[in-house]
């Protein structure tokens, strides 16, 4: 028993330690940091923290908080990444600006339904911010005043009402069909070394529906005969999921290890100059969303819209279109609700049309 728990604090430390440093760029952190870090993740150390009674202000220390790897998430009890943490920077920039511009004090006693339909109007007319851009804005104001709440700081409790809604839009995303995954395999990538380790990355993302962060930390250690392992990153989920085999031979090509990482941001970059090599990624997509309270329409080529996490919604797509049962989807994937895992499947009007009618044609024959 005493060697099985050195052997999860081992694992807990590896992965915490391998988190930071995909997380700040590359850099490793230095003792003093990975000291904090330990102390909250291992040892379970509460850091003490001054009452702070603005509303201001503590969304500030809510940000240090996040940024310094000192606030864990309540539901996986690990640390804020800080890609998390970048929202609520710009979410408290905005609350800023609406105080300056409407000459009016935010604090935890005004944040009421009048707030709340005028900041949605001030948002509304920026032309840059889309819908679902302003409901994650919401969404972060909501979150911040919880916390506040659950310690006792915040005793207004009008944003729990069911007018203070975050505002949504479906959105419209991409996935890669199976014979664009193929082709994307074939391309020959021997002089892009480069190229080559992001795209057979992105290739374990459409084979095991991983999300970036999951797959970035996989050691050797994660796979157990014949299957992946792991703790997902954003929900602290076990998940265990068969290895394709397609995603053997990356592992074989790479002597047993995945491909070394760049930054997430490098793999998106890598990902849409891989995919303007494809001929069928130059079709047209047209994007409709609402920004400044009016409907806009863009059109892009489709491999403009490539991003690491586009994997993971092939994935999700190929294997309902192959007709894997959707609860098996979603244990691979971990989503928790049929709502959730049903915006990963990216099906269009025909593409729907013409599975219903393979189903037709199956049961008849």
């Amino acid at each position: 028993e005493f060697n099985a728990r050195l052997d999860d604090i081992r694992d807990d430390i590896k992965n915490l330690f391998r988190r930071w440093v995909n997380d700040n760029d590359g850099n490793i952190p230095d003792p003093e940091t990975l000291k904090q870090l330990l102390n909250k993740e291992v040892r379970k150390l509460k850091p003490k923290m001054e009452v702070i009674h603005s509303f201001l202000a503590y969304f500030e220390d809510f940000n240090n908080r996040s940024k310094n790897g000192n606030r864990i998430n309540p539901k996986t009890k690990k640390s804020i990444v800080n890609n998390t943490s970048k929202g609520f920077i710009s979410t408290l920039n905005h609350i800023k600006e609406f105080q300056k511009t409407y000459k009016r004090k935010i604090d935890f006693s005004t944040i009421d339904l009048e707030f709340y339909n005028d900041y949605i109007n001030y948002l509304t007319n920026r032309p840059t911010l889309s819908s679902n851009t302003i409901g994650d804005h919401i969404k972060r104001i909501k979150t911040v005043l919880n916390e506040a709440t659950e310690k006792g700081i915040n005793k207004n409790l009008a944003f729990r009402s069911r007018y203070f809604a975050k505002p949504s839009e479906a959105a419209e995303s991409i996935y890669l069909t199976e014979t664009e995954i193929v082709e994307l395999e074939e391309l020959d990538l021997t002089r892009d070394p480069k190229l080559e380790r992001v795209r057979d990355l992105f290739l374990i993302g459409c084979y095991t529906g991983l999300r970036y962060s999951d797959y970035s930390i996989l050691e050797p250690e994660h796979i157990k005969g014949g299957f992946i392992e792991i703790s997902q990153i954003k929900t602290g989920g076990k998940i265990v999921i068969p290895i394709h085999d397609k995603v053997r031979k990356i592992i074989e090509k790479y002597d047993g290890k995945l491909p070394s990482l760049i930054s997430n941001q490098k793999t998106n970059d890598y990902l849409k100059e891989l995919g303007k090599r494809l001929p069928s990624l130059h079709a047209k997509i047209s994007k409709t969303s609402t920004k400044g309270g009016l409907k806009v329409t863009k059109n892009f080529k489709k491999w403009e819209l490539l991003s690491s996490h586009t994997g993971r919604r092939s994935f999700a797509t190929n294997e309902y279109l192959a007709g894997t049962p959707s609860i098996t989807i979603k244990a691979i994937t971990g989503h928790k609700t049929e709502e959730a895992f049903l915006r990963y499947i990216k099906l269009t009007p025909n593409e729907h049309a013409i599975l219903l009618k393979q189903h037709w044609d199956k049961r008849n024959k």
